[in-house]
This record gives structure tokens, sequence and C-alpha cells, in this order.
């Protein structure tokens, strides 16, 4: 059984018939039972990747290490060639090959994990077995093995969200209950991509009625003949309108078939890594670990930074010089933009970028809307739409990180006064220090409205962790490659 946690409602719905919109109940319907069937291909597929990405590399970081050596030892190669037993086993372990239940967050978090200790048991065999595996070469197989198995992974989760958009990777689904809280589960299971088709409700034993556009198809009791009638891969649960008796009702009824169990839970959105699950009694709790990071980890975030910062500091200067004069011949004002900014616990910094505007045009604005920022400024510069584009301005805030006012990853430093005229609904962002980059920055933008903006910056901060933090560093830089959001 899986816990799927919500958030915000999502409202859009993905109907069939819809112009320029693949039919996903007819997929769906032609394909029902092939649902799992596609995940066990996908979760072969990612075996195979892993299991290649392993050894190639442990044979390129020993040509790393050793670049003048010719053909490998025989009790090297021979590690070398069992290393994807012991691989697999262990990404088994951390659960990696049950791409259905992995969030990209949950999947990266668990792949660092898994190599770790992966790379640890390879050194371990290595001395056991009496084999050459220098200090060096496990280094460098760690950093390697990391970008290999990451770079496919991703392409595994672009290839489930095309399968899912076409409708030939969905769960055909029950929804069981017909609350409220039913029908925006419909709703939420009904988005693009989501990876459900909802077929219809199922009434419970002590019903409230409030259907959505979904037809209720029966009773719980029946819901035996109702998932072989409808051919349901999944049954999701609403609930809070479900007795003890309905939900091991369910899990009997679904057991059979191997239909998978969902049951929502009314948290905030979170990490699956932040819940556990506890029994109390003859009852089962869902424990939240807490949030607040650790004296230690807060020094590895820092450490990130520094580690990051700097040498993208020093080996991006020369590209300020250029994009210096570029600015001076573009347009008249100076190079650089400061500006007074909200940090951690309510601190104000000056923060640096690149100008990108002119300075002698003024229009009349109100300033102090959160999240303020127009979708075509009339005073943007040509060098400005460019450094825009691609985030360049952005570049002088790697000083702002090393003098510890801001962190890679955090909510967007706001100007002061639109901080000061929205105290209220604001200061939540403010238990964390502001960021270069941030989650919402990597999923939508510019394109989010400032409500989208803020909940997006609480989920960050109900789930920060230096490896969320690493996460979205990676993810920024596709994002700003594909300029997604970007004005």
């Amino acid at each position: 059984m899986v816990i799927a946690s919500h958030g915000h409602e999502l409202s859009t719905e993905y109907g069939a018939g819809s112009p320029g919109v693949p039919d996903r109940a007819a997929i769906a319907d032609a394909s029902r039972d092939s649902t799992l069937h596609r995940y066990r291909g996908i979760a072969v597929g990612l075996a195979i990747s892993d299991a290649v990405c392993v050894i190639a590399a442990l044979v390129g970081s020993y040509y790393i290490r050793y670049p003048a050596s010719g053909v490998l030892p025989l009790r090297e190669s021979l590690v070398i060639a069992l290393s994807p037993l012991l691989w697999l086993a262990v990404f088994q372990a951390f659960d990696l090959y049950a791409p259905q239940h992995l969030s990209p967050p949950e999947e990266f978090r668990r792949v660092i994990g898994a190599s770790g200790v992966g790379v640890v048991l390879l050194a371990m065999v290595s001395f056991w077995s009496h084999s050459s595996f220098s200090r060096a070469w496990v280094g460098l197989t760690w950093a390697l093995v990391l970008v290999l198995e990451l770079l496919p992974r991703r392409w595994w989760r672009a290839y489930q969200w095309r399968l899912r958009l076409d409708g030939r990777l969905v769960f055909r689904t029950l929804i069981i209950g017909t609350s409220a809280e039913a029908k925006r589960l419909a709703g939420i299971l009904r988005a693009p991509a989501s990876g459900y088709l909802p077929i219809g409700h199922v009434r419970t034993s002590d019903p409230a009625l409030s259907p959505s556009a979904l037809p209720v198809l029966g009773e719980i009791d029946e819901l035996d003949r109702l998932i072989q009638e409808h051919g349901a891969e999944c049954v999701f649960v609403a609930s809070t309108e479900l007795t003890v008796e309905d939900v091991s009702r369910v899990a009997q009824a679904a057991r059979p078939d191997r239909v998978e169990v969902r049951v929502l839970a009314n948290l905030p959105q979170m990490l699956t890594s932040r819940l556990a699950l506890l029994k109390v009694g003859p009852a089962i709790a869902v424990a939240l670990r807490p949030v607040r990071l650790t004296g230690r980890q807060a020094v590895m975030k820092r450490v990130l930074d520094l580690v990051v910062a700097i040498p993208v500091l020093v080996l991006s200067l020369p590209f300020w010089a250029v994009f210096a004069l570029a600015i001076r011949l573009d347009s008249r004002g100076p190079v650089f933009f400061n500006q007074e900014r909200v940090t951690k616990d309510g601190r104000v910094f000056r923060m640096h970028k690149f100008r990108t505007m002119r300075t002698d045009r003024n229009i009349s604005l109100d300033t102090t809307t959160p999240f303020f920022k127009l979708e075509s400024d009339p005073r943007l510069t040509r060098v400005g739409k460019f450094l825009r584009r691609f985030s360049l301005d952005e570049l002088p805030q790697l000083w702002n990180v090393i003098a510890g006012e801001m962190s890679l990853v955090g909510p967007r430093p706001l100007p002061a006064n639109q901080v000061a005229a929205n105290l209220d609904l604001l200061r939540p962002r403010q238990t964390v220090p502001a960021g270069v980059t941030g989650w919402w920055q990597i999923n939508g933008r510019s394109r989010l409205t400032p409500e989208e903006s803020l909940q997006l910056d609480l989920f960050y901060i109900e789930n920060w962790s230096p490896t969320l933090d690493l996460y979205v560093l990676l993810k920024t830089f596709s994002a700003v490659i594909g300029r997604q959001g970007a004005y």
C-alpha cells in the first residue's frame, strides 16, 4: 500500500476528445492490462542501464587513475565483471526498481545513497580479493558513477512522462468515496501526466455525497466485482471518509488481482523521506520527521555553497568583463544593479546583479505586490534580455553567497518594500537563507503566479536538505539551458 500526499488542488482536466490531446481513456482501455507490465519493463531497463553504468565507471576511473596501463589485470577484470550483481542488489535494497512509487527528488536522494553504499561494498570486495583498487580509484568511481547513473535515469523519467501523457502508462483507477475530498481527488488524478485514469467512484458504507463528473459505479461491498468488471489497476482511497473496516475491505479486494492501493493523506506537500509509519496500539499513524537542519547539515549546506560558488565565480570572471563592456556600450548607467533584499530572519542586505534595464526611463508601477515582475518590461535593454534569458544577470550574487548573505538554494530574496508591505504573507519564507535559485525556479520560473510561487517556496522550506539542494542545483542547470519560463 502506498500513501500519497496532496497539496493544492489541480484543476486542469485532461478530457478525451480535446483538440490535439490524445484520448487517454481509449488508449488505456486498449492496453488495460499493460500498465504494470510496462512498469516492469522500465524497471528491467533501469537495471540494465545501472549495470552498464557501474562497469563504465569502474573501467573509466581505472584508466583515468592509471592512464599508462594497458589491458586490465585479470583480478580487477573479474571484480568489474561481477560488480553489477552487487550493484543491482544494493539498488534493489534502496527500492530503486519501483518507478511507479518514486518521485524525482526521492529517486535522486536514493541514487546518491545507494551509489555511496555500493562503492563502499565494491571497495571491501576489492580488498578481500586483493585487487589493486586504490583510494583514488574508489573516489573517481563514486564521482563518475553518480553522473553516469543520473543521466540515464533522467532519460527514463522523461520516457515515463511521455507514456503517461499519451495514456500508455496510466492506472485505471477506482476512487473509493463520494465526499468532497473524493471529488478533489478526482480532479487531481485527471491532470495531464498524473499516471492515473479515474473511471468512477465507489460509494462507502457511510457515504457523503458530493459527486464529481465521474459516475458512481457501485458500493464498497461490490468492490471485487467492480475491479473485475472495469479492469481497474488501482484503487485510490479518500481517507477521511472510510472506516477501518472499509480500508481492510479495500485491501482484501485488491489482493487477488495485485491491484495497486493508494490512500490519500491530508498533508501539505512534502517529500516522502519525511514520512514514517508508526504502530500506535492497534492503529497506524504517519510520523513527520523534523525538517530543521541539524548543525552538521547546516555546515554541509554552507560547505556546498562555498565549494560551488568560489570556483564558478573564479571561472566566470572573464565573462564578467565581457558582460560589463556590453552593458556600458548598450545603454548609459552602471554595470551593476544593487538593491536591498530580505534574507533569513528578516535581515536586509544588498543584493548584486548585472544591470538589465535602462536608467533613463521611468514607468509608474506598484512594486509592492509579492513576486512582482513584468512579463514584458519596456525598460529592458538588448543586452539585458540576453542576460535574463540565460539567468546570467544573477552571476554577481555568487559574491553574496560567499559573503554568507545568501545560499545557492533557497527562496528568492524579495525587495525590502515587497516584504514590508506583505509581512504576514511572506514571513514564513524568512526561516531559511535566501537563494540564488530555488524550488519554484525549477518548477515554472516566471510562469508562476505569486500564490504558486509562495506555495513552492513553502514546500522547499518544509523539506529542505543537502540532497534536495543538490537536486535543485542540477535541475536549475537544465532549466536555464532550456530557458524554461525565463523573461
